[in-house]
């Protein structure tokens, strides 16, 4: 399981979980606060309506991407749980 975990780290996805949760955030705050600052010209109400729809349709992608267990297994995130996963694992070290 250690070696799991080091092996997810080395690659960098639970960095990239976050940057990626962080990212979509700051396109909904500014679709937000484009809409909400009430904008008087065109372009920077379409650029805010546009921010504010990416963040709607990059939701669901995005929430997926965060909820995967282990990335460095693909094949097995959508058919084993991460405890049977850690259980594959650890019987294939021993």
């Amino acid at each position: 399981m250690k070696q799991l975990r080091k092996t997810e780290w080395r690659r960098g996805y639970p960095i990239k979980k976050n940057l990626a949760l962080c990212a979509w955030g700051l396109m909904a705050l500014a679709g937000f606060a484009g809409i909400l600052s009430h904008p008087e010209n065109i372009p920077s109400l379409a650029a805010s309506v546009l921010a504010l729809a990416g963040a709607v349709l990059t939701l669901p992608p995005l929430l997926r991407y965060y909820r995967t267990t282990y990335h460095s297994l693909p094949a097995l995130n959508r058919r084993l749980t991460k405890e049977e996963q850690e259980e594959l694992i650890f019987q294939k070290n021993l």
